[in-house]
């Protein structure tokens, strides 16, 4: 329970300096971690990372705990109360005491890679961040006012912008891997699957889980920022009547537009069955997932038609409208994305889930067209997007599948948790 966590911090053991090492201490016959402070002064720590082996040492103490486990329907519920200055102090101080934790463990999963994984540049940068960010919080005082509440909320402001590009890094990353030349490290065709010297490495389910955590960690801070900004018809980032077919429609019109600069042209879309339908949810989760599909079907339906017709000079009635489908059970709502745009062959299918396949043409052009900054968008191939969109519906509880006819076209099925009650956190 969310209110159970958030007494936690009250009740953990936490270090009394940022300068500790982890010890083993033995009481009532068991075995437990607690910290060892280094000297009697407190030191201010760096921002900019881990720069000493007591740096190294907080940073393993935390991340030998475990998070807090929080579902949207908890969220909801306590965000209700934070016209209460004192819910808004308790959120901050759960925040303060819950983000070092996760902030720790993605930093020792990043330098645990294996293979030299973790030392490529991109891969580094973004531990880097983690580690600013780490620390970044834990210098900052315990919210015990108002103003340090609100001092402690523009940290978290800053922290989520520094964040914003750690999608791109990983996926510059995923290229340096590729471009090294290393013989000794090679990508098992169809998947994730790096190995070396015949010991196997699944870097997309790491991925899957580092992503999994990053949306967690961004809908904490992001529920607690948007407490302080209330908007009608929300409690923080959560849209208590939230329209999953009115979200689409603005993810059409943003897909349609971006699909005509990249490519000249775009379909038109289908929406219907139960459009009125209405759930507590987050409507940038939404939108993000339907951008990211349908992007892909407007795509897929352009080039395939142009090349059916290449000598003609193709409108938009000339292409096959994209069906989007909303259907709503006891438990789940479910939305259909049908589109006529070819399919995928079945011996590609396990391929879509991987960061590193694209159908969209070489990545790395595409990195490469975006630090150049040319005039015309990027639509699609860098790999990330449906498997980013799967994480964003399992997030919640739902899940994200695809089926494909080659020849034909391609049905995507997203199942949304409707009662809200599934667990958002991740180990």
């Amino acid at each position: 329970m969310l209110t159970r966590a958030m007494h936690r911090c009250s009740t953990v053991l936490r270090p009394t300096s940022p300068v500790v090492s982890s010890g083993l201490c033995k009481a009532s016959g068991q075995t437990s971690m607690r910290p060892v402070v280094a000297d009697g002064r407190r030191r201010w720590m760096s921002v900019e990372g881990a720069e000493s082996d007591e740096d190294q040492h907080e940073i393993m103490f935390y991340s030998l705990r475990h998070a807090a486990t929080v579902t949207l329907k908890e969220m909801h519920h306590f965000g209700a109360q934070a016209n209460n200055k004192r819910t808004l102090l308790l959120a901050a101080q759960f925040l303060h005491e819950e983000l070092p934790i996760r902030l720790a463990r993605r930093v020792r999963e990043l330098k645990k890679l294996p293979f030299g994984l973790g030392e490529t540049d991109a891969i580094k940068e973004v531990r880097k961040l983690y580690e600013k960010s780490f620390f970044q919080i834990r210098r900052s005082p315990e919210p015990k006012t108002a103003d340090a509440e609100e001092q402690f909320t523009h940290v978290l402001d800053k922290m989520m912008s520094e964040h914003n590009n750690v999608q791109a890094t990983i996926a510059r990353g995923l290229q340096e891997l590729h471009a090294s030349g290393d013989k000794r490290i090679r990508s098992v065709s169809g998947s994730d699957l790096i190995m070396q010297e015949g010991s196997p490495f699944d870097f997309g389910q790491f991925l899957d889980k580092f992503y999994l955590s990053r949306v967690g960690m961004r809908v904490l801070i992001g529920q607690h920022i948007m407490l302080h900004h209330p908007q009608d018809g929300f409690i923080g980032i959560i849209q208590t009547a939230c329209k999953p077919a009115f979200v689409c429609e603005h993810a059409i019109l943003d897909a349609q537009k971006i699909c005509e600069m990249s490519l000249g042209l775009a379909p038109d879309v289908k929406v219907e069955g139960a459009i009125g339908m209405t759930l507590p949810y987050i409507p940038e989760h939404l939108h993000y997932i339907f951008f990211e599909l349908l992007k892909n079907s407007m795509r897929a339906v352009v080039e395939r038609y142009r090349k059916l017709y290449p000598d003609k000079e193709l409108t938009r009635d000339d292409l096959p409208p994209i069906s989007v489908i909303f259907s709503e059970g006891a438990e789940d709502v479910a939305i259909k994305i049908s589109d006529k745009g070819g399919g995928i062959p079945r011996s590609g299918m396990q391929r879509l889930w991987t960061y590193s396949f694209t159908t969209a043409g070489n990545t790395q052009e595409k990195m490469e067209q975006l630090e150049s900054q040319r005039q015309r968008p990027i639509m699609a191939g860098f790999a990330h997007g449906l498997p980013l969109s799967r994480i964003h519906a399992r997030a919640f509880g739902g899940d994200l599948q695809v089926m494909s006819m080659q020849g034909h076209g391609t049905d995507v099925y997203i199942y949304l948790w409707k009662l809200g009650d599934r667990e958002v956190a991740v180990p």
